[in-house]
């Protein structure tokens, strides 16, 4: 039991967590020469790449996908509440939310203490459904399980565990693994339990999840549906990490749907990913671009100081700048751009559905999700990635939009 575990355990596992996050770093990083990233580098390379990620190339690189409808977003959108009452402070709370008139749920279950590849989750069942085996309609109880993102800095060494191992036939997110197997470890005996005490065929167990959560529990429905005759598991993520290999991905995709919201940068988070957009910055050639604003904060200055500045004086400086990045800097931009970039491994689970910002409103249409095997450098990537301003704005705009309707507003309220 997890309650009783002593200070000292608990120290023993975070700390072994953290050991083997400092591994990974020094594997995936280590190569990297961290003096040679310029803060000009990322903020040009972040112009440069939302020059290319417009509106316009989004929708053309969805332009044969099918859109989801508008009874697919109700229904995400209910799943998205439920996501977001595990990251409530206390089990009180978590019940009054699944109290609301709209929700369908009842708690039975919650665990909010994390520690290392052991994420905060709660379980619930459905209300009214038949307790006893009845017609074929009703030979399933339906169960809930919510597993909670990251919060804190257990959550923070789940997800910095992120090499790819061994799973399944394929590869999977080694910090990741491990939740999800938790998860499973926990409860599978509770679950054969509630199926004697009701007396039914079948655990009909959907899981949801958002960002960590999302990936744990999509682990630990390709575990439980090992157990085939007793659970059939879905899942509905959002914001899952760069998960699965393809092949494991694909195989997941009758029961996953990982939803991602326009730039956000978990889903494409790896590893690889990040290490090759972190040279992709260090081999960007932004000096012309530097140049060009140098002259124009120059002029600006001369033009705004009490004092004078003569254009020579204006012309020595920009001279001597554009020397030394000349010499020094552009010489490293070239040794970046020829270091060699990583194969990248994982990518998001199951059936992917993008939601994305169009130009005119949203669209929301199902994507393949080898599409989000590189980082798409935005300034709304850590934005898209939350619930409220990520998540529940993308359904939001989808629907005012769809519907031509901007007062539009979901049953439930996300905050």
């Amino acid at each position: 039991d997890r309650s009783t575990r002593g200070f000292l355990e608990l120290y023993d596992i975070t700390m072994k967590a953290l050991g083997e996050v400092t591994k990974t770093v020094k594997r995936n990083f280590g190569r990297i020469h961290w003096h040679r990233l310029k803060p000009f580098s990322i903020i040009y390379f972040l112009e440069y790449m939302e020059s290319l990620f417009t509106p316009s190339w989004k929708r053309r690189a969805h332009a044969f996908a099918p859109e989801v409808s508008v009874e697919e977003v109700i229904e995400l959108h209910k799943a998205l509440y439920l996501a977001n009452l595990a990251y409530l402070n206390s089990i009180e709370e978590i019940k009054a939310g699944l109290q609301e008139e709209s929700s369908e749920w009842e708690l039975i279950y919650a665990q909010l203490k994390t520690a290392p590849w052991e994420p905060a989750h709660y379980i619930a069942l459905r209300k009214n459904q038949p307790l006893l085996q009845g017609t074929v309609r009703h030979n399933s109880l339906d169960v809930l399980l919510v597993v909670r993102g990251t919060k804190d800095f257990a959550n923070v060494l789940s997800d910095g565990l992120l090499d790819a191992v061994e799973f399944r036939g394929g590869y999977g997110h080694a910090g990741l693994v491990q939740s999800g197997q938790f998860l499973v470890d926990h409860h599978i005996d509770l679950l054969h339990s509630l199926l004697k005490m009701v007396k039914k065929e079948k655990i009909k167990l959907t899981i949801i999840g958002h960002s960590l959560g999302a990936g744990a529990a999509t682990i630990a429905a390709i575990i439980f549906n090992e157990d085939e005759k007793a659970i059939d598991a879905n899942v509905v993520g959002f914001g899952c990490p760069a998960l699965l290999s393809k092949e494991l991905s694909e195989s997941a995709s009758p029961y996953v749907t990982t939803i991602i919201s326009d730039s956000d940068m978990i889903p494409r988070l790896s590893g690889p990913t990040l290490v090759n957009a972190v040279f992709d910055i260090m081999s960007y050639d932004w000096i012309e671009r530097g140049l060009s604003d140098l002259r124009d904060g120059l002029h600006f200055l001369r033009s705004n100081l009490l004092f004078d500045i003569s254009s020579e004086q204006v012309d020595s400086v920009y001279d001597y700048i554009k020397n030394f990045l000349e010499t020094y800097i552009r010489v490293e931009i070239e040794e970046m751009a020829k270091a060699p970039r990583k194969d990248v491994v994982l990518i998001p689970p199951g059936r992917c559905t993008h939601f994305y910002r169009d130009g005119n409103g949203v669209t929301g249409q199902q994507s393949s999700c080898e599409f989000f095997d590189s980082l798409e450098m935005s300034r709304t990537m850590i934005d898209d990635h939350m619930i409220g301003i990520g998540y529940n704005r993308m359904l939001l705009d989808y629907m005012r939009h769809r519907l031509q309707n901007y007062q539009f507003t979901f049953e439930q309220t996300i905050v």
